[in-house]
Formats: structure tokens, C-alpha cells, sequence
């Protein structure tokens, strides 16, 4: 695996959790 695979991976990772917590944040705002 290059270097430049592993930093998009990374990227697109968290790039997926911050939609998922932004999508939990609007249906349950009363958790946040």
C-alpha cells in the first residue's frame, strides 16, 4: 500500500464518522 492509499482511506474514514455523527446529530438533537 502507498503512503498516498492509506492518507485517503484515513481521510474518507473519518470523513464517513463525521457524517454519521452530523445524520445522529439532526434525528437526535436531544442527545447532543
Amino acid at each position: 500500500m502507498s503512503p498516498m492509499s492509506v492518507a485517503n482511506t484515513v481521510g474518507l474514514t473519518l470523513a464517513v464518522l463525521i457524517v454519521l455523527i452530523l445524520v445522529a446529530a439532526l434525528l437526535h438533537p436531544e442527545k447532543f
